[in-house]
């Protein structure tokens, strides 16, 4: 999917649909009274600013999204409200893979608005696939680099979006969501499958002296874990252990290094060096001593 868009309508809902529908409408309408239709909020991919929601966010704004109101463009102009989510799920497809090498996931909802003579004209456009490209407005709690777990918030990491490190390209990874204000018909959505507009505090500016920093402290982490490695399992070849350290996250191989240290220890303990135990000198004297 290249863009967000509308996935289809309802001509009658269903018995269900209509029960969730009731719960945001002053009187019970029937099925005659609305129109329902499908669509895409956001989803798992690299969008086009280099960004990805997780898994975990997606399931998050499902119930965040539960009620909010469709717009358009963005506008906090009440008039543009237009129709409104009454249901959300999240869609996983295990045969797809995204560019980050997870299943891809969705997050799809079903929206609603009354037939009157002011919405003919609307709805006969989504039919028509002319209002097609949705958008999201949300704010999220986090927002990582997805090669070394940094803050890009708080720690600028140095790593550029787009950029690709040990074969994975980098991008911004953002979950723990926090509201989701509205959803909007838009032309050119953030997201390639649904567009997503974030909000989340500026990143500081990304320094390349920092990146060369976190690559050399990497290569030192490696040759610290493969010392350990080969100290405490003497059978593993040098080459080995190092092959497989240098495949290791930095998260992963400041663990790895801190449990191969104790077990180094354990089975060459270091001796501390000291001075030879000092005796007394003999006393000539002594065997006239009683």
């Amino acid at each position: 999917m290249q863009n967000g868009y509308v996935l289809k309508s309802v001509q009658a809902p269903e018995k269900e649909d209509l029960q969730k529908i009731n719960q945001y409408t002053r009187r019970p309408f029937s099925k005659e009274e609305v129109y329902t239709f499908g669509l895409v909020l956001c989803d798992n991919e690299i969008d086009r600013d280099g960004e990805r929601f997780s898994v975990s966010a997606l399931y998050g704004l499902a119930g965040l999204f539960l009620g909010k109101s469709g717009l358009f463009n963005h506008s906090m102009d009440a008039r543009t409200q237009s129709a409104r989510i009454y249901d959300t799920s999240v869609e996983t497809d295990t045969s797809r893979k995204t560019a980050a090498g997870e299943p891809y996931s969705r997050l799809t909802a079903k929206a609603y608005m009354p037939r009157t003579k002011g919405n003919e004209d609307l709805i006969l456009e989504i039919d028509s696939g002319i209002k097609k490209e949705v958008s999201v407005g949300c704010a999220m709690g986090s927002a990582v680099c997805s090669v070394c777990g940094a803050d890009r918030r708080k720690h600028p990491c140095g790593h550029q979006k787009g950029g690709k490190y040990q074969g994975k390209v980098c991008c911004t990874i953002l979950s723990d969501p926090k509201d989701a204000y509205e959803w909007s018909f838009v032309a050119v959505p953030a997201q390639r499958a649904a567009g997503v507009t974030k909000s989340y505090p500026p990143a500081a500016e990304e320094s390349e002296d920092a990146a060369e920093w976190g690559r050399r402290w990497k290569e030192h982490l490696t040759e610290e874990t493969t010392r350990y490695f080969s100290l405490a399992c003497p059978g593993v070849p040098a080459a080995s252990a190092k092959k497989m350290t240098e495949s290791l996250s930095p998260e992963e191989l400041e663990q790895v290094e801190k449990v191969l240290s104790h077990a180094a220890n354990r089975r060459l303990p270091l001796q501390v060096q000291l001075a030879p135990e000092r005796t007394a000198a003999p006393d000539e004297n002594n065997d006239f001593r009683i």
